[in-house]
């Protein structure tokens, strides 16, 4: 599998979207939450007569991990986004095939761009503990990585799902434009229309297990709302690591049985 994502790497290490937009996710991160905690200062400053403010705690070192990630969270469509390029570049362009003809099997193939998913969520990790660390820097906060782990253990289940989601949409459709439209019009528009509706209407907590919403479920930014009847890690951890597990085995079930 090393060698493997090694030969993944030497695929996209050159490639000029790549590296665009790899500069763009880790300037974003950073970028994300300063405005966050600019804003979220400013009108608590303004609410309690006192600059700099954190009214709600959001930044306290027993918080700053959750606010971070669920931050940068909204950034996610980047990787994914790339992610469908990547693999559907392959296929338009039929590279893909020497991979076969080469010796690998089908399913090699897609297991890659899942090694490949790991890697990119480690990375996005180390960003958010990078991020973290900055923002306990502007803000005068303790840095305790041992208290960021729980976080950031859900945190990279969240990046693995959102962009294994995005990799199942690029095997499904294998065009880039529509499997692009589809995973920002479903993740930004039709779950938070169904999250909704699932809250008014079904029993409390259905609206966290839907494909995407069970990973955002997993660092809840507030308790109202949606958000009141959250069941907890116990569990949207295995919840979410079974949609991974799906999401996996239909992702390898469409590449092995496609035509190429």
């Amino acid at each position: 599998m090393i060698k493997n994502l090694q030969i993944e790497w030497m695929k996209i290490k050159n490639y000029r979207v790549f590296q665009v937009f790899s500069v763009l996710y880790m300037l974003g991160i950073v970028i994300i939450i300063y405005i966050f905690y600019q804003i979220y200062t400013q009108l608590t400053g303004r609410l309690t007569g006192q600059d700099n403010n954190d009214l709600f705690n959001l930044f306290s070192s027993e918080n700053i991990w959750k606010t971070t990630c669920f931050a940068t969270s909204f950034l996610l469509y980047l990787p994914g986004m790339i992610l469908i390029n990547l693999f559907i570049n392959e296929v338009n362009f039929k590279t893909h095939r020497q991979n076969i003809i080469d010796g690998w099997k089908r399913e090699t193939f897609i297991l890659t761009k899942i090694g490949l998913i790991l890697c990119i969520s480690l990375a996005v990790l180390v960003m958010n503990i990078v991020a973290t660390g900055l923002m306990c820097s502007v803000t005068k906060t303790e840095f305790s990585l041992a208290a960021g782990l729980p976080t950031l253990g859900v945190s990279f289940i969240q990046s693995f799902i959102y962009m294994m989601f995005a990799l199942l949409l690029a095997t499904v459709f294998r065009r880039s434009g529509i499997a692009i439209i589809v995973f920002f019009i479903y993740g930004l528009l039709l779950e938070n229309i169904f999250v909704w509706a699932l809250w008014k209407v079904l029993p409390a907590g259905a609206q966290h297990f839907l494909p995407l919403q069970v990973a955002d479920s997993l660092i809840p930014f507030i308790k109202e709302g949606i958000y009141a009847s959250n069941p907890g890690l116990s569990i949207l951890v295995p919840v979410s690591l079974a949609f991974a597990g799906l999401y996996i085995y239909l992702a390898v079930r469409k590449y092995k049985f496609d035509d190429l």
